[in-house]
């Protein structure tokens, strides 16, 4: 396990990354983050985990019983937001467990956790994606197809301090999203950077660690208690929005 520290203005923002220690248990990684959610209420560095799970499916507290169609699949419950997604080879999880500055705006937190991947894959990959109005990840969108969400986002706040996070989708079998309705979206795809060209079925998440913190690290000084100048994010990012759904979640 590499953690490494990065100096953002004032304080540090802790990068802990999991992910070349091989696939981790959902169950130890909910231990970690929950563990450092409490050194970060009891006033502990802010901190980034990355990692990759064993192939797991759960369940969100927006999840309805129709999203599940085999009621005999396992499935964990988790107290993020969003419905039921599957984790597993393939896709990187990223949990930042950050104080929140107040006054506390969770929708900022999201829009910086997305713009964070936005900005990486287009300076990666060159890879143009979007936000869909009403919907929370990063998407692919093209007109006379069907969006395609490409990286999922849950979050949760408690005590002014996030936990969960977002799961980009690197090369996974997507199949195993096929046992379950995505996030809860029955008109709505799943795509990932190896069906859009950008990766091989041999590249590891680990390749995406650095420059996803880096952006990560940038963008989420403007939602950190510890940033009391937070630089000011670019103009130039490409913001798209697609039309919006007959349904939005």
């Amino acid at each position: 396990m590499l953690v490494k520290t990065i100096s953002v203005r004032i304080k540090a923002v802790r990068i802990i990354d999991m992910t070349s220690t091989g696939l981790i248990p959902y169950s130890v990684g909910d231990r970690l983050q929950r563990d450092i959610h409490r050194r970060v209420v009891d006033g502990e560095e802010d901190t980034l985990i990355f990692l990759h799970h064993e192939p797991t499916f759960t369940a969100g507290r927006a999840t309805k019983p129709e999203d599940i169609p085999d009621s005999t699949l396992p499935v964990v419950s988790v107290d993020r937001g969003g419905s039921v997604t599957w984790h597993g080879p393939g896709q990187l999880v990223v949990y930042p467990i950050i104080r929140l500055r107040e006054p506390i705006d969770v929708l900022q937190y999201i829009m910086a956790l997305q713009r964070s991947v936005i900005d990486m894959l287009k300076e990666a990959y060159n890879l143009d994606t979007c936000l869909v109005r009403g919907r929370s990840g990063v998407w692919m969108c093209q007109e006379g197809e069907m969006d395609r969400k490409l990286c999922a986002l849950g979050v949760k706040q408690a005590q002014a301090v996030t936990m969960h996070g977002i799961a980009l989708n690197v090369n996974p079998d997507v199949s195993n999203f096929h046992r379950i309705i995505p996030c809860g979206l029955f008109d709505a795809g799943v795509t990932t950077l190896q069906q859009l060209a950008c990766v091989g079925p041999d590249t590891s998440v680990s390749q995406l660690v650095e420059p996803l913190a880096d952006k990560m690290t940038y963008y989420l000084q403007r939602c950190q208690a510890c940033v009391q100048q937070p630089a000011p994010w670019p103009p130039h990012t490409p913001m798209m929005y697609a039309p919006p759904s007959e349904k939005e979640n």
